[in-house]
């Protein structure tokens, strides 16, 4: 059997959960099946085997991407529509030629913005079952969409109009099976089909340790002996992530010996740096490799994620393989963290700052709740595994063959 895994959002994002899915995907479903990838080259796709790589056009303007400027949202939905206008110009019949050689049985679409090959391919005579991956994208709702902490504008894939439910109904059956990353997502797609499943992600995440590259890493970053290090780890996307919000808690805490490290790039990278001018114990890291990531996350003691929405976010995952208490915001802290038996997370209101810095203090000073909080971390690294979560990717692709 063959499967093909398509993320043409791969165009815009090197980096970040959707590509990295995307890779284990494509190399861990090798086991089972002739496994192939075709999107753009990202950090993570160096080791697929057998892939078709796009080569990304100059002139697509992604500094606006990652500029201040796209936290407006009249002048991104601008942007977003110039960008997926520039889709088109994909080969769709080079695609078509080289995917009907490769006759795959299934079809993973990874990014909102694969329909539009995938109608191509159909409408062409291709054959094949399809399973789509929401990210977070096409469940959100339109006020989502609109607002300032909302899912940035995807244009071009025919969800967005003034016909938003009559357009997601179209897109989510067009797929014969969509996969929901979270129990929100699940309840959301379910609203306009019955063909959902629920896979939540997982990794597999070897930690090491190499206490010389610490130690010279505490060095470099400024982090003495005794500092308590609040981590951040992401995007730096104020509309997702509301870092804001989090520097602006961090420095209402009195105490030289917490430090908050920032870890990312984005469009919001500026005005973070302005907002935390003065006070030196905020640290930004910029962005990391993976092997200074994984010593970085070494290095901390506590992990926070204040985003305004998520899928699934893997760096909960990955700060919990490094035996990292995790506290989240209400919007993060997904229901499938609450109802698979792991205890509580600490949690906030995304936009109560004082709550937040109830949370990091709590953590800071108090050796029971920093206790609970480690062993909550050991039941999610030992629940979301990549193990699960390819074998559930093989049972769906296997029941959809069966089904053809």
């Amino acid at each position: 059997m063959k499967v093909l895994v398509v993320d043409l959002g791969s165009k815009f994002n090197r980096f970040g959960g959707q590509a990295r899915i995307a890779a284990v995907l494509a190399n861990s479903l090798g086991r089972y099946f002739k496994t192939y990838y075709l999107g753009y080259e990202t950090a993570y796709s160096g080791h697929i085997k057998r892939q078709i790589l796009l080569k990304r056009e100059k002139g697509l303007g992604l500094s606006v991407r990652r500029s201040r400027t796209s936290e407006m949202w009249v002048l991104r939905f601008v942007y977003n529509l110039l960008v997926v206008s520039k889709m088109s110009d994909l080969d769709k019949e080079y695609l078509l030629q080289a995917v009907s050689k490769l006759k795959p049985d299934v079809i993973i679409a990874n990014s909102i913005q694969d329909i539009n090959l995938l109608r191509f391919f159909k409408k062409n005579g291709l054959e094949f079952r399809s399973i789509y991956i929401d990210h977070g994208s096409a469940s959100t709702s339109i006020s989502g969409y609109l607002s300032k902490e909302g899912v940035p504008l995807t244009i071009g894939t025919g969800i967005n109009s003034l016909t938003l439910n009559g357009k997601k109904n179209r897109f989510f059956n067009f797929y014969d099976i969509n996969v929901a990353l979270n129990q929100d997502q699940l309840k959301s797609i379910s609203n306009f089909t019955d063909k959902v499943a629920l896979i939540p992600n997982g990794l597999d995440i070897k930690v090491k340790r190499n206490m010389d590259k610490e130690t010279k890493l505490r060095k470099k970053l400024g982090i003495k002996a005794g500092d308590f290090v609040v981590l951040y780890m992401g995007r730096m996307f104020d509309r997702q992530k509301n870092i804001r919000s989090l520097i602006t808690a961090f420095t209402g805490i009195d105490d030289r010996h917490v430090k908050l490290l920032l870890v990312g790039d984005g469009p919001s990278l500026p005005e973070y740096r302005s907002l935390a001018r003065g006070d030196e114990r905020v640290i930004f890291a910029g962005s990391a490799d993976d092997a200074t990531i994984n010593y970085i996350y070494n290095i901390s003691n506590l992990f926070i994620l204040p985003s305004f929405w998520e899928g699934f976010s893997l760096t909960i995952l990955e700060a919990a393989a490094h035996d990292l208490p995790i506290v989240l915001s209400n919007n993060a802290y997904i229901g499938d963290l609450k109802s698979k038996g792991i205890g509580r997370i600490l949690s906030f209101d995304p936009r109560d700052v004082v709550q937040i810095r109830s949370c990091i203090t709590s953590m800071y000073r108090n050796a029971s709740i920093r206790k609970h909080a480690l062993s909550v971390s050991e039941d999610i690294k030992e629940t979301f595994t990549q193990e699960r979560m390819i074998e559930r990717y093989k049972d769906l692709i296997l029941r959809l063959a069966r089904d053809r």
